[in-house]
């Protein structure tokens, strides 16, 4: 048995051609663009919010009337009309919306409706939407009764509307006070 030694055989050897370091180059170009970018993303999200502050200008919601309408063991159900201002020079079209009714601070009935209005510009609108109460809204209304007696009632509603020209929902909250009798 005969072995030649390891040394004698031809190597291989592999030669590497290194390429220059990429992100020498691409460096400025990267962070100038990763800068641009930024930039508009953030344009984007003040524009968004810009125009999200104009659309809760853009519309004032109040109550007109409350009449109550059937009840049962748990629940109180309310026609309530509201007066929908349209303060843009431009039509605005509802086909939707979400809202919450609270009296004195407390939460006191929700509604919803799918109701189409379209609402001319610099005008108003009503909008009849019914709306449920728990029976504990009602008790702690009737609670209220005692405390605020020749007191108007404190109310806010809040919620959003929906608009198939808009993007986004436009959000409305109205505070007033509702009067119950003449103060003493």
């Amino acid at each position: 048995m005969h072995l030649e030694p390891i040394a004698d055989r031809p190597s291989h050897r592999f030669h590497c051609i290194s390429q220059p370091d990429r992100s020498s180059v691409d460096g400025p170009w990267r962070q100038r663009h990763l800068k641009s970018i930024l930039s508009i993303v953030v344009l984007l999200v003040l524009s968004a919010c810009a125009s999200l502050i104009d659309q809760e200008q853009r519309v004032k919601i109040s109550i007109n009337d409350m009449v109550p309408l059937d009840a049962t063991l748990m629940e109180q159900r309310y026609l309530i009309k509201l007066r929908v201002q349209n303060r843009s020079g431009d039509p605005l079209v509802i086909d939707g919306m979400s809202f919450d009714l609270k009296l004195n601070g407390k939460a006191f009935a929700s509604g919803v409706s799918n109701q189409q209005i379209s609402v001319p510009a610099y005008a108003e609108s009503l909008l009849e939407v019914k709306v449920s109460s728990t029976i504990f809204g009602i008790i702690r209304q009737f609670q209220s009764l005692e405390e605020r007696r020749g007191k108007p009632f404190a109310y806010e509603l809040s919620g959003s509307l929906s608009s198939p020209g808009s993007l986004f929902n436009i959000p409305f909250r109205e505070i007033g006070e509702i009067a119950l009798g003449a103060n003493p």
